[in-house]
């Protein structure tokens, strides 16, 4: 072996070892870098080559900047992340609903119910009573007022699900647009043989990211880029591409089918993708709402809106309606202070099939107009009143079976508790088993400064060590030269 070879093995130690320190500097420099993925130096030897009848060697090469990376970690993560930005989304807003129907710190529906009817019950004991009577209608207002204030809690909560859906969106449609830029980017640089390390991590947080708005799929191509589609549903539905490459789809919002309600619309892919067109674009609602893929904030969104605060202003209505008509034609069965018939108590605005709460006024204002008596020759007879009384501990029809005004309420006060209780629950779980994913992925791909730092010590002596390769090689070429001279 020559010098000269001595010296080219000296040369690629220090040239690699260098490589080697700055990779492990930029570990320890990334150490708090969110998405960031160790990277390590892959070695192998350099092509050997014959001398004096032997094989030697010709000292190291870099082979790969590798990072470490599980692909199946990353995929669990995406899918528990969609999971838990669902469940977090709708535990939070619940929260928010809770206290609409809060009966222990509160003076709440529930409680206006029971006092409306207890004031006909003290009616009873003197139905001629001025102070008895303005006591209803005292009572009936705040019932009233209970009604409307629940009514618009629900109504505003749901119409701010729905104001959200342009926001997210529009976070959506730029994070896909990032993602293709990315995959851009990535592509170019493998193809000119660069390291594309720290793009892809920066890619894969942008899919987590993602997977916690919305539920996805995806997908890595041969050259280096990667798919991203929506999660199809049980029934077959979803699948649509939102990146292929680096072409993209933009999500957004449009009331264009007439209601106030806005519907999710998603355009073919493209770079740039084609103008907002809801009558051509594919209307992706029912898909990242539906209950068989309701995945991510944009599930949990759609479904508090169309479905769960629905639900329970529906319960709210059917309450306020079965009131209201048993009141009323309680009180139409009666008699006033001047034997004129009842009138009807409340007034309602209806929504079919039922009254809505939200527009429940009084229909008298006049404490003499209160039908008391059951006869009109006596306005001191208390029939009437004492009917109507009653009618708080009477079996009512109501579509989930028979029941009183303030059971059936009460039901409705544990279902909101029960599911209030079952998303926080929800969520711990999520957030517990998130977290031991991250910790896994931590585990596998995070920096150990620990291990950084002894690598930088190992590669900072085997730099030291190829550099004295090259003087020692020098030394022994002064000494040939020596001899010549």
């Amino acid at each position: 072996m020559s010098l000269n070879s001595i010296m080219e093995i000296g040369k690629s130690g220090v040239g690699v070892f260098q490589t080697a320190i700055a990779v492990t500097g930029q570990n320890i420099a990334n150490v708090n870098t969110e998405g960031y993925s160790r990277q390590q130096v892959v070695l192998e030897t350099a092509p050997t080559s014959p001398s004096n009848g032997f094989t030697l060697g010709n000292g190291v090469r870099l082979a790969s900047v590798d990072r470490y990376y599980d692909g199946l970690l990353q995929q669990q993560l995406v899918t528990a992340q969609s999971t838990q930005g669902n469940d977090t989304t709708k535990s939070n807003v619940l929260q928010q609903i809770e206290p609409a129907f809060n009966e222990v710190a509160n003076d709440g529906l529930g409680d206006a119910i029971t006092k409306f009817f207890g004031a006909w019950q003290d009616l009873t004991l003197n139905p001629a009573g001025a102070t008895e009577r303005q006591t209803v209608l005292s009572r009936a207002q705040i019932l009233v007022d209970n009604f409307n204030s629940v009514s618009t809690t629900l109504t505003n909560t749901a119409k701010a699900q729905d104001d959200a859906l342009v926001p997210l969106t529009a976070d959506i449609s730029a994070t896909l647009k990032n993602i293709a830029q990315l995959n851009s980017q990535i592509k170019i640089t493998q193809q000119v043989s660069g390291n594309a390390n720290e793009l892809k991590d920066q890619r894969d947080l942008l899919i987590r990211n993602l997977s916690t708005e919305v539920g996805i799929s995806y997908k890595e191509n041969s050259d280096g880029t990667v798919d991203v589609n929506l999660s199809t549903t049980a029934g077959g539905g979803g699948g649509q591409a939102l990146v292929s490459g680096v072409q993209y789809a933009t999500m957004y919002t449009d009331n264009a089918g007439g209601t106030t309600a806005n519907d999710i619309y998603l355009t073919a892919v493209g770079n740039p993708p084609p103008a907002n067109a809801p009558a051509t674009d594919t209307k992706i609602t029912a898909t990242v709402g539906g209950t068989n893929n309701s995945l991510g904030e944009l599930g949990a969104t759609l479904g508090l809106r169309d479905t769960i605060i629905p639900g329970y202003l529906g319960q709210v209505n059917e309450l306020a309606d079965q009131i209201v008509t048993a009141v009323n034609a309680q009180h139409a069965a009666g008699f006033d202070s001047s034997g004129a018939p009842g009138g009807d108590f409340f007034d309602v605005t209806t929504n079919p099939p039922g009254t809505d709460a939200a527009t429940i006024t009084l229909g008298i204002t006049d404490a003499n107009k209160i039908a008391a008596s059951s006869s009109a020759a006596s306005s001191s007879d208390n029939g009437n009143a004492v009917a109507l009384a009653q009618l708080q501990n009477a079996a009512i029809s109501f579509t989930s079976g028979s029941a009183t005004f303030n059971s059936y309420y009460d039901g409705l006060v544990s279902k909101v508790g029960l599911d209030v209780q079952s998303a926080q629950n929800t969520v711990s779980q999520d957030t517990a088993f998130t977290q031991q994913l991250s910790t896994l992925r931590e585990s596998n791909s995070g920096v150990s400064l620990d291990e950084e730092l002894t690598n930088l010590v190992q590669y900072q002596r085997s730099y030291q060590a190829s550099a004295k390769i090259i003087t020692t090689a020098t030394d022994m070429m002064d000494t040939v030269l020596g001899l010549i001279r």
